[in-house]
């Protein structure tokens, strides 16, 4: 080794050969260690280059990352979910207007509105596999002010989304009990809330295994009601109305009923290789889902003709009609596994919007802590699960209405995301993309657009006033984080 005294040097060749070695078997693993600190640092620091390192920073979640424990089968019941859970729910569409109106609905929503939408995730889910979905997008197309709207409204919208099916689930179980009151209501709501609750903290892997039972559970006493049911319909009767249509409820209910698919990419950062399971997951649940809602409603109304008793709640007593009390009293107890596995799904999911949000500085860094053991994002789960609890005294049909109309404007936000990175980004990795290029894009984008329009138009005076307040209230809070960041850039630009 080379020393140095008074200035000279006395040096030996060998030492010297075994010194410019070190030297460049050091230099050759700090290289290597620098192009993968994007994405594991410390641990690749610690393992390669023997350096010990410091105590956990504030940026640190133990552990490190979340598990990609979702694969095809569980995407599918999960998105399953997301967007139905079985037919229940599409009864009070039929109240509002009739067979005819409802049946051509859900025939052509499909490829007026579900299929764009399940194409848009599957593009964007692939493109940027992130948990978070939706936020990811609209803040990598249009900057951090409207990735902050996107996640607010998206979040906003899942609290009272997510109420729907307590409330579902009390109602279907009054129609075994009997009455409740409000109090007895509210407690089994959150019993429900609670549990669910503890299924999402202990891990994204067992939501995945406890949807796909649900929805083999979910599915069969359907279709033993539309092999029963069938030799009894009068088909006549689809081509029927109601004398007056509440177009309101009616586009509602259905858009409700089919809407959903995005939330499947909040989860992207979870599911095992998504460049091959999202777009497959999405066509097949698409065409599940309008199977589902299709034959027992085409069924139902064909056999009981009294629409305008159709209200929620309603199937198991058509259910009843056609096979006996006791296919009524399945569907009632499956309507109850229904709305469990739902509120489930949509828990999961919407619990990764606050969890991606504060990771980009948006909403408090609390937010974004994992569980040391299930590696979930339990405090934004916890903080989800009472505000949905705090819901559950709420009407069916107001928290519907409530629900698209803060839905449709942070849909209106996710389409524009596809279009402008298509055109502004055309280099972006996209392993499956929209066909037709940008005009096909831009094509799908359309009808969807107009039919959230045409929702936010048609709702009533209520709806509008709460929705506008959430949005105000984002506002507040998006200029509060902005005064905590007032040190760092929090209007970035769109990365393209």
């Amino acid at each position: 080794m080379s020393t140095w005294i008074n200035g000279e040097s006395s040096l030996d060749s060998t030492s010297f050969a075994r010194d410019r070695q070190r030297i460049s078997e050091a230099a050759r693993l700090i290289d290597k260690a620098i192009d993968r600190s994007l994405c594991c640092p410390e641990n690749y620091l610690t393992r390669t280059l023997n350096v010990p390192t410091s105590a956990p920073s504030a940026n640190k979640n133990p552990p490190l990352a979340l598990r990609r424990e979702l694969n095809l089968s569980s995407l599918i019941a999960l998105t399953f979910f997301c967007v139905a859970g079985g037919a229940y729910g599409l009864e009070d569409a039929v109240g509002a207007a009739g067979p005819l109106i409802v049946l051509l609905g859900i025939m052509i929503l499909p490829w007026l509105w579900s299929f764009p939408t399940a194409l848009m995730t599957a593009e964007l889910s692939t493109a940027m596999p992130e948990d978070g979905g939706y936020v990811v997008w609209v803040d990598r197309a249009f900057g951090r002010f409207w990735g902050f709207q996107e996640g607010w409204l998206s979040w906003l919208c899942s609290f009272v989304d997510n109420a729907l099916y307590p409330v579902m689930f009390v109602d279907y179980l009054a129609y075994l009990s009997g009455d409740m009151t409000p109090v007895e209501r509210w407690l089994i709501g959150t019993a429900l809330i609670s549990v669910i609750t503890w299924l999402n903290v202990r891990g994204i892997r067992l939501v995945g295994l406890a949807s796909i039972v649900f929805t083999i559970i979910v599915l069969a006493p359907f279709a033993v009601m539309v092999g029963a049911g069938a030799p009894q319909v009068q088909p006549s009767s689809w081509l029927l109305r109601t004398d007056t249509i509440d177009w309101a409820l009616l586009l509602s209910i259905l858009l409700w009923n089919t809407s959903g698919w995005d939330n499947a990419g909040c989860c992207a950062a979870e599911v095992a290789n998504p460049n091959r399971v999202y777009p497959r997951a999405m066509i097949f649940t698409v065409l599940l889902v309008t199977i589902v809602y299709l034959l027992p409603l085409a069924v139902g109304v064909g056999v009981d003709t009294n629409w305008a008793q159709w209200k929620e709640g309603y199937f198991p007593k058509v259910a009843a009609q056609i096979g006996g009390p006791w296919l009524g009293t399945w569907l009632t107890l499956v309507a109850l596994i229904s709305a469990a596995g739902m509120l489930s799904a949509l828990l999961c999911t919407s619990a990764r919007v606050p969890f991606a949000m504060a990771e980009r500085g948006m909403l408090p860094q609390s937010l974004r802590r994992l569980h040391a053991r299930h590696a979930t994002p339990w405090l934004a789960i916890l903080i989800n699960s009472v505000g949905v609890s705090l819901l559950i005294p709420f009407s069916f049909q107001d928290l519907i209405e409530l629900d698209m109309f803060l839905y449709a404007g942070a849909l209106i936000l996710e389409f524009a995301a596809l279009i402008w990175l298509r055109m502004k980004a055309p280099d972006l990795p996209r392993p499956f993309r929209v066909p037709f290029g940008t005009a096909g894009v831009v094509a799908i984008s359309i009808p969807p657009i107009a039919l959230c329009l045409a929702s936010i138009a048609l709702s009533n005076d209520a709806t509008r006033y709460v929705g506008l307040g959430g949005i105000a209230l984002g506002l507040l809070v998006y200029r509060w984080r902005l005064k905590l960041n007032a040190d760092t850039e929090v209007e970035a630009a769109p990365t393209l």
